[in-house]
């Protein structure tokens, strides 16, 4: 694919990077000790690369995010479609 468009990157050492702090973060930990925990890990890490990809804090889309719960309300996500 590299080959035919034009500022695709010929290795996949992007996507390698993406995921070394989820692999670091398990090697350390240890990993979970139930599904609960691995879904719960998988998507707080998923939203932590969201968040540095698009150039958010992730604190406050965390803190956004519990509030609208608290109040039984989707939180915005309109910022993750955003390019």
């Amino acid at each position: 694919m590299f080959i035919e468009v034009e500022g695709v990157e010929p290795t996949n050492n992007r996507a390698e990077r993406a995921l070394r702090y989820g692999v670091l973060w398990r090697k350390r930990s240890q990993g979970t000790q139930s599904d609960r925990g691995n879904r719960w890990v998988e998507r707080i890490l998923s939203l932590c690369q969201t968040c540095r990809l698009r150039g958010k804090p992730t604190y406050p889309v965390l803190v956004e995010a519990t509030e609208a719960c608290f109040k039984g309300h989707s939180p915005d996500l309109a910022w993750i479609a955003q390019h």
